[in-house]
């Protein structure tokens, strides 16, 4: 019971963290009209978006990759049950 409740309020203490957590200046600059101090800055917006949907492809590539090479591994093996016994776990 001692267990449950350090986990609630550990995720209560995050969750308070969270909520006054404020964006770095460049992202908030970027969400603006009218960009930063110097005027208006056409893009930036554009610029952080391709970066994180560069991030994310990247990431779902390294993903596919490892995945696709577990797979081939796992089709790749020569590993035949013997003639005596059915293949699969036996039912008794």
């Amino acid at each position: 019971m001692t267990k449950r409740w350090i986990i609630a309020l550990s995720l209560a203490a995050l969750q308070g963290f969270a909520t006054v957590a404020s964006a770095c200046p460049m992202c908030k600059d970027s969400i603006t009209d009218n960009g930063g101090p110097d005027g208006p800055t056409v893009g930036l917006p554009s610029g952080f978006k391709f970066s994180i949907y560069l991030m994310l492809t990247g990431l779902f590539c390294v993903m596919g990759l490892i995945g696709g090479i577990i797979v081939k591994g796992v089709r790749d093996t020569n590993v035949t049950p013997p003639s005596d016994k059915p293949p699969g776990f036996p039912m008794d």
